[in-house]
């Protein structure tokens, strides 16, 4: 499928764009792969970002340049990759 297709060039597995799938099934794909793209622009691996989508799938439901904008305000207060996975492990709603 697109949607599979899609997840795997940004370096998802197979195994990891099945469960990003399982999410919100209802959801269009855009919102799915736009979340997984903000996160992944963060500097998450992968893994470490669909632990996030599937520990707070709402990300999953807000619009896209809302979205943008909150990974554009993390990115201006230098939480990004290893600094961003410690703060949302304290916080998961930042």
């Amino acid at each position: 499928c697109g949607e599979v297709a899609a997840l795997r060039a940004m370096g998802f597995s197979q195994e990891q764009a099945r469960r990003l799938l399982a999410l919100q099934p209802q959801l269009g794909p855009e919102h799915r792969e736009a979340a997984a793209a903000q996160l992944l622009l963060l500097g998450l691996s992968t893994e470490a970002a669909l632990a996030l989508l599937e520990r707070s799938p709402a990300l999953l439901r807000l619009p896209t340049e809302r979205l943008r904008e909150r990974a554009e305000e993390l990115r201006r207060l230098g939480l990004d990759g290893g600094r961003l996975l410690r703060a949302v492990s304290r916080c998961p709603q930042l």
